[in-house]
This record gives C-alpha cells, structure tokens and sequence, in this order.
C-alpha cells in the first residue's frame, strides 16, 4: 500500500483488492485454473500497464526510480555496444 498508485484508491476499494489478493494467490498456486478473471481485476483497479493507461494515471514527477537504468546500451548487453545514446532535443 506504499506505491504512488495505491494513492488513487479509497477505502471503499479495500473489498475489491481483498478479491484480488484471493485470486492471485489461487491463481500462483495453480488451484484457479483460468487467469483472466485475475487481469481483469487487475485492470480495474489499476495494477496493470492496461489499467494505469484506462485511468491515465501517470507516476508522479520526482518520484524516486525504483531500478537505476544502466547508462550505455552496452551494459544492457553487449551486443548493443555501437549503439550511442543522442539527445531527445536534437530528434524533435
């Protein structure tokens, strides 16, 4: 309940993530054969890419970047060494 997307919830959403809690968990542990009901609550509720982009919810400005991205493409992978990073101001 610490993720800037459980800001937009209420307590009146509480029931529907307990819902989701039991889905997922039945469904991690293989006793609910079908997982689409479990993408549809996470759909609306937000905890999806599909669900953030229905609310339009974006993550807020300054927040702290929970994985520190590698700064050249060869850190990725070294198959991508050639490849140099540009400036998004000199594209547009």
């Amino acid at each position: 309940m610490g993720s800037w997307a459980a800001s937009h919830w209420t307590p009146g959403d509480v029931p529907a993530l307990r819902v989701l809690v039991r889905l997922h968990d039945e469904v991690e542990r293989g006793e609910y054969r079908y997982a689409g009901e479990l993408r549809l609550w996470m759909d609306n509720l937000g905890l999806s890419p599909k669900g953030l982009q229905d609310r339009r919810w974006l993550e807020p400005v300054g927040a702290p970047a929970s994985v520190v991205a590698p700064s050249t493409p060869a850190e990725l992978d070294p198959r991508f060494a050639r490849l140099r990073i540009i400036d998004e101001k000199t594209t547009s």
